[in-house]
């Protein structure tokens, strides 16, 4: 039992190192894609469409094949993870600031402005999320900020909701009672008290939002909603592939993968963070 337990712990660290690598490796690749494209993905090549993975045309070698319109797969994969991490983290970042600001604000405050919060987070969460981004985007037209913000809208909830239920408690404790008897500001509280007692809470949820952050935006680009750019994202890429995708695999294949693998391995380090900052968490 205890070499199975041993074998366990080992393959749980392999995974979440190859996890934590997966993701440096998109990093880098929404830092530098552009510039490590080995080719030009705006340049269209109809001689070379549809060309399987490995193959080889007058533009040089394509490690992932050519779209339907000659476009190499790899510079695309690239030059696309730019703009769809960029949002994703914006996102992120815009939604973790408004959510646990309001949630720290409700549940220290309490009282009405509490119960407003709450009734917000309900009514929110009642709508199916990505009907409501589908309909501001179709409405206001993509464009870079104006998915940034949608996106953000969709974030802010779950921290808002988390950070609430952990303030109502915080508030109850010794310490901060006193500081409330000797008359110290709710502001000064917050800041001092609550936000420092919140900000595991807050990193947590920010590595499974951005996860979900990438789905929604891929979700967007399959339906024709991405962001205008020279280079189609990736969900734009896998929407173009579905009148192929049995006599070129690749094509939906590819970007599918890549979707998938770096919400895995962005899910992968949140689970380890969150062992991390909550011990008790570990199974």
């Amino acid at each position: 039992m205890k070499y199975l337990k041993l074998k366990n712990n080992t393959a749980s660290k392999f995974m979440i190192v190859g996890a934590g690598l997966t993701l440096a490796a998109f990093i880098i690749m929404a830092i530098f894609g552009p510039m490590m494209a080995p080719q030009d993905p705006s340049v269209q090549t109809l001689t070379a469409r549809l060309l399987e993975p490995g193959s080889s045309s007058a533009a040089g070698v394509h490690v992932l094949g050519t779209d339907a319109l000659g476009r190499d797969m790899l510079s695309l994969i690239l030059a696309g993870a730019q703009n769809i991490i960029a949002i994703a983290a914006l996102a992120v970042l815009i939604g973790a600031l408004a959510g646990t600001a309001l949630g720290m604000i409700g549940g220290f405050v309490g009282g009405r402005l509490g119960d407003v919060l709450v009734l917000l987070t309900n009514m929110q969460l009642a709508f199916p999320f990505f009907l409501l981004a589908l309909t501001v985007v179709g409405i206001l037209s993509p464009n870079f900020w104006i998915v940034v913000l949608v996106v953000a809208l969709g974030t802010w909830v779950e921290f808002a909701r988390v950070i609430y239920s952990e303030t109502v408690q915080i508030r109850q404790l010794e310490y901060i009672q006193a500081v409330k008897v000797m008359r110290g500001s709710s502001l000064r509280s917050i800041i001092s008290h609550v936000l420092p007692n919140v900000m595991p809470t807050v990193i947590v949820l920010s590595t499974f939002a951005f996860g979900t952050a990438i789905v929604v935006i891929s979700g967007l680009g399959f339906v024709g909603l991405s962001v205008p750019s020279s280079s189609p994202d990736w969900g734009q890429i896998l929407s173009d592939g579905r009148d192929y995708i049995v006599t070129a695999w690749w094509l939906t294949g590819i970007p599918g993968f890549v979707i998938f693998l770096l919400v895995l391995s962005v899910n992968l380090v949140g689970e380890s963070v969150r062992d991390g900052l909550n011990p008790d968490s570990k199974r």
